[in-house]
């Protein structure tokens, strides 16, 4: 199996805003989240992303299909493994623990 590593978010100095600046324009901050993420810092690092609700649906259901995904794929890597090994079953319970 292939795991794919993502590489980190990048983003524009028109992005970033420091804490202090944001609590001052939160109003501006939330309008131009719904164009672009927008990155929070605090002493000079990334601490916040805003975005626009659409977009955290769409990455909330991404991840929600991904991981039913890696479940179904999990279950079924076992199962195959438990029919040529019978002896190797563990409860689902324990199963999930582990991960």
């Amino acid at each position: 199996m292939v795991v794919k590593v993502l590489a980190k978010p990048t983003f524009t100095v028109d992005q970033l805003t420091s804490s202090s600046e944001a609590s001052k324009k939160f109003g501006e901050l939330r309008k131009k989240a719904k164009q672009v993420p927008q990155y929070i810092t605090e002493n000079g690092t990334v601490d916040t992303v805003l975005l626009s609700y659409s977009l955290f649906e769409d990455i909330y259901d991404r991840l929600s299909r991904l991981e039913a995904e890696e479940e179904e794929r999990t279950l079924l890597h076992r199962l195959e493994r438990i029919e040529r090994d019978p002896e190797s079953a563990k409860s689902w319970k324990n199963v999930r623990r582990e991960r």
